[in-house]
């Protein structure tokens, strides 16, 4: 454990010594955005021009409804053709998550990859990388602290949602004691822990509600301990409603008695299925993903799988299977 810290303190003393050559930076994560996503982007973005750089925060894909509140959000672009001598990739453990950037990728004379994901393939010059960490935020915080960044109440505020987001409200086995003293902090500094609980977590639309009601009704549960539930684009269309609208039901499962993991299969196109995998506990969905071509944490992971949906089905089961659980 001291090897590792020391490694990261190493780490940031680095991007803060590239960071003192650098004026003009871009920052990205992964494609599909979620809170920890969208939280580590804003921040490090919102830090970085406190300290007066040029900072060129992008993201290519549609923001989910409930993490439109954050703080700085317009500061977001798609534009990659920018002159920049650094780019800072976020909560992405390979680089091909990142979308279409390898000529701003490639420009950039530092190259700076800060993640916690177990699957990180250090692509970056400079890797602050802390596997099994609860979220890229949490680190984000480390980094902000350890180079002396600014942090003010907006930075905060999106610090603590990718804490919140990534831990499922610090329900994971990654929240640590410095875990919470971190998001205690990040209340101190001004973040709104019940805005942030109403916004994301009880705001809710009631056709979204609606088709999560459909989804449950049709759940099956396999081998007593694992709920699967799907959700097909005629669906999201008869509601009207987007798939991050409906992506909390996957909890359902998992908050069931006797339910160990839980899965959501959501349709992305005719042949193309997103699936989503939740767990308590000491079980490890992360390699149950990685096996299907994913990956993610221990409690919660995706992978995306190709073929008609009963043969999408089966090939889940059949790695659960292989997975085991005990009764």
């Amino acid at each position: 454990m001291r090897k590792t810290i020391m490694k990261i303190n190493d780490e940031i003393l680095k991007f803060k010594e590239q960071l003192n050559e650098a004026s003009s930076i871009a920052l990205i994560s992964h494609l599909d955005p979620d809170g920890d996503n969208l939280g580590s982007l804003t921040a490090l973005s919102k830090s970085l021009l406190n300290l007066g750089k040029k900072v060129y925060p992008i993201e290519f894909d549609k923001i989910p409804e409930n993490l439109k509140f954050l703080p700085n959000l317009d500061l977001l672009s798609e534009n990659t053709d920018i002159n920049i001598d650094m780019i800072i990739c976020l909560d992405c453990a390979n680089y091909e998550r990142l979308g279409n950037i390898d000529e701003l990728f490639n420009k950039a004379r530092y190259r700076i990859n800060i993640d916690h994901h177990q699957s990180n393939e250090f692509y970056g010059d400079v890797n602050i990388v802390k596997k099994g960490y609860s979220s890229t935020c949490e680190l984000v915080f480390d980094v902000i602290t350890e180079a002396n960044l600014p942090i003010d109440e907006e930075i905060s505020m999106s610090l603590l949602t990718g804490i919140s987001t990534d831990t499922g409200r610090f329900l994971y086995s990654a929240t640590t004691a410095d875990t919470l003293a971190k998001a205690s902090k990040l209340v101190e500094y001004g973040a709104d822990m019940m805005k942030i609980n109403e916004l994301i977590y009880q705001s809710k639309k009631f056709e979204a509600q609606l088709l999560e009601n459909e989804i449950l009704s049709k759940t099956e549960i396999y081998n007593d301990h694992v709920a699967i539930g799907f959700v097909m684009t005629n669906q999201l269309n008869k509601y009207n409603v987007e798939i991050s609208d409906i992506d909390s039901v996957i909890n359902t499962f998992r908050d069931t008695d006797k339910i160990k993991i839980s899965v959501l299969i959501k349709q992305q196109t005719e042949n193309e299925y997103k699936v989503s995998f939740r767990s308590k506990g000491n079980i490890d969905v992360g390699s149950i993903a990685k096996n299907l071509g994913g990956g993610g944490h221990k409690n919660a992971a995706a992978t995306k799988i190709t073929g008609d949906y009963d043969a999408v089905l089966n090939k889940i089961k059949e790695e659960i299977d292989s997975y085991g659980l005990r009764n």
